[in-house]
């Protein structure tokens, strides 16, 4: 008897223990799956055996000791699962491995949150008093409090937002100058007084990165003393040499007019070619424009103050403004523009406004200003709609002029065909045909024998000096495009051309690949035409033939 008990024993110890899989279908009866594979309750938390792990056994605790869970939707147990997993505790390096996690994501937000406070240029106490308070009410809402108390462990607060904004700012500047410790740049620079008078040097840098042409600041920094030439270059100075800029790599400098830049002997140009003899040093071809306008007769630049000083009248007490603007209420503008010198489309756009609203001028005037309704003449009106023709080309020609894909061959262009409209329409005016003036048509209602002979020998005497003036002030600018010319079309230039950069071969190669001539012409020259560097056409055509380039045209 005891060996046969002995034998059953061994038997049943032979027979291996079945283990029971977990069911995704489980959830509906309240059960996860929990530590060692044995069912836990999402519920209470309890932990059943493996054997346990049967549809009869859970619902039995479902039904006795959670019965008002039954018939509830799935979204509810597993919102129950999460809450549960939520506030389990946790080993010590599990709970430093989540800390350390979460740590570094409120960092992360921190950072993403500041960058947007720095775009919206915005102060920086708005990311704790508006931002982060705002974020957590609609969490609350949306999320519940759990997720909410996240949202309280990331640093917004105002010295936290301006040191991320510094980071971020010195790690931009970091890969903007090593970009130029590696290639070849042109700079352009300015110094302005803001409202607060304080002097502001900014210097903008134009270099190439890949095949794009790219502009980025550089520089801004405040001149605590005066701005003479020698302390706009001390400040340049000072820059390149703490980043380590090596003047090898400066091709080029755009600046202003003014006397500190353009000084023989101690203005900014002369010290920066002490420093880098091979820079092309150039005056900014839309300021020259600016300062070529300016040239009017003594006649025309009363006209011009008289309307200046009318718009000022009207426009200088709030309370005649708003019975001005009354007083234009069925008019498309209610309102005439104020005369900035400095900025260049003020002048076209304030004399369009003015001719506009001028029978409501004069109406306004005859009540408020007799005085200036006496300078408002038949005369007055004539030249002021002249000018403001003629303003509105110039303004066209500049804002060709502008953009950041603009370079000195298109400005020429645009300049060369602002001559040629005001030569054609000084053979209009001297004829009397005044269709491409057509404010000042209007003016003469559709008549232009109403002009006498002296007035429009004036306009035609203006459009002249303008003319020259254009020629005089760019005159050096064809020598840099005669001798650039042929990256217009390489595929018709001469050899001579490219003599001065010494690649022929390359040059001759470019016009044999038909390869290259196809890019060409899809292209147009555009990516040719890159701080007047033409050596860049012969590096960017010589990898025509590469394979990237024929999957793109056979693409």
């Amino acid at each position: 008897m005891a060996d046969k008990r002995k034998n059953d024993t061994d038997s049943t110890a032979g027979v291996k223990k079945k283990i029971r899989t977990y069911n995704e279908s489980y959830i509906m009866m309240g059960f996860t799956l929990g530590t060692d594979n044995r069912p836990e309750c999402v519920i209470c938390g309890e932990r059943l055996a493996n054997d346990s792990m049967k549809p009869s056994k859970m619902k039995r605790h479902q039904t006795t000791k959670h019965p008002e869970t039954v018939g509830n939707d799935r979204s509810f147990f597993l919102r129950k699962e999460q809450l549960l997993k939520a506030n389990k505790p946790m080993d010590i390096r599990a709970a430093f491995n989540r800390a350390g996690s979460d740590m570094q994501k409120a960092t992360e937000a921190s950072f993403e949150c500041s960058l947007l406070i720095a775009k919206a240029k915005k102060p920086h106490s708005i990311g704790e008093q508006l931002i982060k308070p705002a974020c957590i009410k609609l969490v609350e809402k949306l999320c519940g409090q759990q997720v909410a108390e996240k949202l309280k462990t990331v640093p917004l607060s105002n010295n936290t937002v301006k040191d991320r904004i510094d980071k971020m700012a010195n790690n931009c500047e970091q890969q903007l100058v090593e970009k130029l410790r590696k290639g070849q740049f042109a700079i352009q620079l300015d110094e302005t007084t803001t409202v607060a008078n304080e002097a502001v040097l900014i210097v903008y840098v134009q270099f190439i990165e890949g095949e794009d042409l790219k502009q980025d600041i550089l520089m801004s920094v405040n001149l605590t003393t005066t701005t003479r030439g020698e302390d706009i270059f001390t400040a340049v100075d000072s820059y390149f040499s703490s980043q380590k800029l090596p003047y090898e790599n400066l091709v080029a400098c755009c600046s202003d007019g003014a006397a500190s830049m353009m000084g023989k002997n101690k203005g900014f140009n002369s010290r920066l070619k002490e420093k880098a003899p091979h820079c092309i040093i150039f005056h900014c071809m839309i300021h020259r424009q600016a300062l070529a306008s300016k040239k009017l007769s003594d006649d025309l630049s009363e006209t011009l103050a008289t309307v200046v000083k009318v718009v000022n009248f009207i426009k200088g007490r709030a309370t005649r403004q708003r019975l001005f603007a009354d007083l234009c209420e069925d008019e498309a503008h209610q309102t005439l523009l104020l005369h900035t010198d400095v900025r260049w489309l003020s002048r076209g756009r304030v004399l369009a406004r003015f001719v506009e609203l001028g029978e409501k001028v004069g109406e306004f005037l005859k009540t408020h200003s007799p005085s200036l309704l006496e300078k408002i003449t038949e005369s007055f009106w004539v030249k002021t709609a002249y000018l403001a023709d003629i303003f509105s080309l110039y303004n066209e020609t500049n804002k060709r002029l502008q953009g950041a894909e603009s370079n000195i061959m298109e400005c020429k262009e645009a300049l060369d065909a602002f001559v040629r409209r005001l030569e054609y329409r000084v053979g209009k005016m001297e004829r009397g045909e005044l269709q491409q003036f057509p404010l000042l048509l209007k003016q003469c209602r559709n008549d232009p024998e109403t002009i006498p002979v002296s007035v429009r020998r004036e306009f035609t005497r203006h459009m002249n000096a303008l003319q020259e003036e254009i020629k005089s002030r760019f005159a050096d600018t064809d020598e840099y495009v005669s001798k650039e010319s042929w990256v217009l079309d390489p595929f018709i230039a001469k050899v001579e051309d490219v003599q001065y950069l010494d690649c022929e071969d390359e040059l001759t190669d470019i016009q044999a690949n038909s390869l290259s001539k196809r890019y060409f012409q899809v292209l147009s020259h555009y990516l040719f035409h890159l701080l007047g560097q033409a050596w860049i056409l012969i590096i960017f055509l010589q990898d025509f033939t590469s394979n990237v380039v024929k999957d793109w045209l056979d693409g």
